[in-house]
């Protein structure tokens, strides 16, 4: 009688670490992820010369993306199994004809942790009037930013700010994806453009049009309840290991 109580707890047990390993398995990781794709688009150039309209050899146009990595333009902190992953290469300055255009992402999960970061990609589009003409130039910044957040205490935003070298101008944009209890994912986007940009560049001065993209992603990894079945199962079990407990003493 001893020996069948025996065999039936070890199979018993073997059974619940079996359902407790399926509830882990279960568990899914929290993410984040948030990019930008900024477009500066050269409408038209107009050399301000009566002479030579259409000479554009004074004109120097420059673009160039970087992801800073000071403390003010970035900040990551990760505990447990937490990671960001935002690998987004430097573009050194080179020559623009029409326009420039550049993706900057940065994504980030956990299953046993947490994630606090912010990220800041910088887009500069430089004008250098390196002749003795004048020039008008009308330029656009469009824009589309995308952010996503996967299971319970996942957050994340990505914002564009747009200025130039005196801030003469100076717009924002702004998405965000965040989380609740009742749903489980949320993704959002924003496309569009800021309002066109036309200045005069005078012989032997310069123009610096900035944009910067500040990704942050927060996660908590969620606690897993076991599942309803798992439960239901340990209800039994310990009826079963009581049953035969009691069954070994009488005998």
């Amino acid at each position: 009688m001893y020996h069948n109580s025996k065999k039936h707890y070890l199979m018993s047990v073997a059974l619940l670490g079996s359902a407790l390993l399926g509830a882990q398995a279960a568990q899914a990781n929290t993410t984040f992820a948030g990019s930008s794709i900024l477009t500066f688009t050269i409408n038209s150039i107009t050399n301000l010369n009566e002479a030579h309209p259409t000479d554009l050899s004074g004109l120097e146009i420059l673009g160039s993306f970087s992801q800073p990595t000071d403390e003010f333009s970035l900040y990551a902190i990760t505990t447990g199994d937490g990671a960001v992953i935002a690998n987004n290469q430097d573009v050194a300055p080179f020559a623009v004809t029409s326009n420039f255009s550049k993706t900057f992402a940065v994504s980030g999960s956990v299953l046993d942790g947490s994630v606090d970061s912010y990220h800041t990609g910088l887009y500069n589009l430089a004008f250098n009037n390196i002749g003795s003409d004048d020039y008008a130039i009308n330029l656009t910044l469009a824009y589309q930013l995308n952010a996503s957040a996967n299971d319970l205490t996942a957050v994340s935003n990505v914002a564009v700010d747009y200025y130039n070298q005196n801030f003469s101008i100076s717009d924002l944009a702004t998405v965000g994806a965040f989380t609740l209890a009742e749903s489980l994912t949320d993704k959002q986007s924003v496309i569009g453009s800021f309002a066109p940009y036309t200045f005069m560049l005078n012989a032997g001065s310069n123009e610096l049009i900035s944009a910067d993209v500040v990704i942050t992603g927060n996660l908590q990894a969620a606690p897993v309840p076991l599942p309803a079945a798992t439960w239901l199962f340990l209800t039994g079990l310990m009826g079963v290991l009581g049953f035969n407990k009691h069954k070994t003493k009488r005998a």
